[in-house]
């Protein structure tokens, strides 16, 4: 209810995609997953090499970080401390999170987490990439889902995402 209400203020700009154009990009992770680092600094390489810039917001599951995520300069981190009563997060980087100015979002969250998908649904990014895991998919925070099989993998989501993302907007593809 809360979610829904603050989401009734937040006003998205409506405008063409086109990852070419995109400058700053959000990304949502789940580091539950840990091992699946491999693939999220992957693309991150792959983004700040196409000149865009990358901000990481990792959820943690434990009270501490893992030693290979430390000192990382693209990455904050959500724990359980940083959200408020109604699980929404409300930490300072959560909220820069919220009011950055991404030009797209791309949530790495296999377990449909609350307070990940509340930072999308609160981000006022025109693109909004997720994983199709709900039977409900009109209730998610997406402008482009993703289908995934029951054994998510990270490695095929972001492949499939960046595909896709690569042909939206793009001259060759218009009609």
């Amino acid at each position: 209810m809360i979610l829904r209400r603050r989401l009734s203020a937040l006003r998205r700009m409506k405008q063409d995609f086109s990852l070419e154009k995109v400058k700053k990009v959000g990304i949502l992770w789940d580091a539950t997953f840990e091992n699946d680092f491999q693939h999220l600094a992957a693309l991150n390489r792959q983004l700040s090499e196409a000149g865009k810039s990358v901000e990481v917001m990792a959820w943690i599951p434990s009270k501490n970080v893992p030693d290979r995520l430390t000192g990382l300069t693209y990455m904050k981190f959500l724990r359980k401390s940083d959200l408020n009563w109604a699980f929404i997060p409300a930490s300072e980087d959560a909220k820069s999170f919220i009011s950055g100015k991404h030009d797209l979002i791309i949530d790495i969250n296999p377990l449909s987490l609350f307070p990940l998908t509340a930072l999308v649904a609160l981000s006022a990014a025109p693109m909004k990439v997720g994983p199709d895991l709900t039977d409900e998919p009109e209730k998610t925070p997406y402008d482009l889902m993703i289908k995934s099989p029951k054994s998510f993998s990270i490695a095929s989501f972001l492949e499939q995402a960046m595909h896709y993302l690569s042909i939206i907007g793009s001259p060759e593809t218009r009609a």
